[in-house]
């Protein structure tokens, strides 16, 4: 098995590994620390942060993780999504850091999606700082794809299988949305510099929204003028995506 005893089981696939964490996540109540008594064990969570987690981005670790794990949790993030939490170990009395260790001790949300690799890519150093204006994109239109769920009838618009829930997912049909968020940028004129400068993110947080009201306010009009949305189940979504990536 490429990804052998991820909280209990083993897996060939990531998205089936990631699939098992949120099953026996959403049987955790929000709030309640892990322990040895709850779905995913607090001995485990432990062993999956030993065995699968990876970080090249100082700067996120010293963030994140600080000086250790004290605990696990589960809890809502800044999307109103349900996050795993770490709780960072206390600030030791005497450390003299180049980074700011203030924070220390504290409750911070981690992408478990992101940060280990039998779920994801694990935190890399970022070279592309692009993606952070994506991401202030997408979450300034989330309202759109939430809007258009609601009107729609649970199937997919590829198969027709009826979907609910983290089985339905929202996409941007035609044109896709790198195509439709880099068509906004050349009608606005828009460099680079002048886009990296316009978002920003909490200081513990790791997504990105845009500080810039006019460039935001500018771009769900554009959105909501020229973005054309479907509903797909899980497997067309990402049959759809990996041809999108080949083409």
């Amino acid at each position: 098995m490429k990804y052998p005893e991820v909280l209990g089981k083993d897996f060939k696939r990531k998205e089936d590994a990631y699939r098992h964490f949120q099953l026996l996540r959403d049987q955790i109540p929000i709030g309640k620390i892990l322990d040895e008594t709850t779905a995913i064990t607090k001995s485990a969570m432990d062993k999956l942060f030993k065995d699968y987690f990876l970080c090249t981005d100082e700067d996120w670790y010293q963030r994140k993780i600080g000086p250790g794990v004290f605990n696990w949790y589960f809890n809502y993030d800044s999307e109103g999504g349900i996050c795993l939490w770490v709780h960072q170990k206390d600030k030791p009395k005497t450390k003299e850091s180049k980074f700011d260790v203030s924070h220390w001790g504290e409750k911070v949300p981690v992408a478990a999606r992101r940060m280990f690799t039998c779920f994801g890519t694990g935190v890399l150093e970022d070279g592309n700082k692009m993606h952070r204006v994506k991401q202030a994109a997408r979450k300034a239109v989330k309202i759109h794809k939430k809007q258009f769920r609601e009107q729609v009838k649970p199937n997919c618009n590829n198969c027709g299988v009826e979907v609910h829930g983290l089985d339905a997912e929202v996409d941007h049909k035609d044109p896709t949305f790198t195509t439709l968020f880099n068509n906004f940028i050349k009608e606005y004129d828009y460099d680079e510099e002048y886009l990296l400068k316009s978002v920003g993110k909490d200081s513990h947080d790791d997504v990105w929204y845009f500080i810039n009201p006019g460039m935001e306010e500018s771009w769900i009009e554009y959105h909501l003028l020229n973005s054309h949305l479907q509903l797909l189940c899980v497997p067309c979504h990402k049959n759809k995506t990996s041809k999108e990536k080949r083409n």
